[in-house]
């Protein structure tokens, strides 16, 4: 019990590393997201993940990104869980032409029970380049981390869950100063109709500052799951 706060302490105070923070973004925009995720248990411990995203922004009317994910995650037991992955990105950038993206991430999840909620805190360090071939730098300005906080609850004697979460987002600033640029907040539902399949709708306000040009996103997300 002792090992698990103090990991919650520390997962805690990762999640609200300091910055200069001003909520209101200059540009806001309404945007839409479709998921869908596959996943595979190998044994009791390991399983392997796969999730397809495709993303609008302009009030939704526009094509953003396509996300493509791999990964795969396992128990180390007790209350931890260890997962990494590959992620490739297409996208729309300023001057409407299609680029290439590639993303790399490891993970670190404590979960914990308390009275019927399901709690979650993940920290994820994630590396971002441009050639799939080229050699990694690991510079600041490629390097995210990443910590979240989720809160699950299971209607009893339904098929619905509800969830709630927080999400902070650090990196490099324009100089070699460590920084936090952005606060995700979401809540939602899910259904799972059979134990294999699971339908979810959330709503997430993400908030960008620090920044040059800070931006505010209103986002609904349509999701749908699928365990092997």
């Amino acid at each position: 019990m002792t090992i698990k706060r103090i990991a919650y302490s520390i997962f805690c105070v990762l999640l609200i590393f300091p910055g200069t923070i001003n909520l209101q973004g200059q540009v806001r925009d309404f945007q839409s997201w479709w998921e869908l995720e596959l996943n595979k248990k190998i044994s009791g411990r390991l399983e392997l993940e796969g999730e397809l995203e495709q993303r609008f922004k302009n009030n939704s009317l526009q094509y953003s990104r396509t996300l493509l994910t791999l990964g795969a995650s396992y128990d180390l037991g007790d209350f931890l869980t260890l997962g990494g992955g590959v992620r490739s990105i297409l996208l729309m950038n300023r001057e409407q032409s299609l680029r290439s993206r590639y993303r790399s991430h490891l993970d670190l999840t404590a979960n914990y029970d308390l009275s019927g909620v399901a709690f979650s805190l993940r920290t994820r360090l994630q590396y971002g380049f441009e050639d799939f071939l080229a050699l990694p730098d690991f510079s600041l300005n490629s390097l995210v981390n990443r910590n979240r906080l989720k809160a699950t609850y299971h209607i009893f004697g339904t098929k619905f869950d509800g969830f709630a979460l927080v999400e902070s987002f650090h990196g490099s600033g324009t100089g070699p100063r460590w920084i936090t640029y952005a606060l995700r907040y979401s809540a939602g539902a899910r259904y799972s109709p059979s134990f294999r399949s699971r339908f979810s709708l959330r709503y997430i306000l993400e908030d960008e500052f620090n920044l040059a040009d800070p931006r505010q996103f209103h986002i609904l997300v349509l999701g749908y799951a699928y365990n092997f």
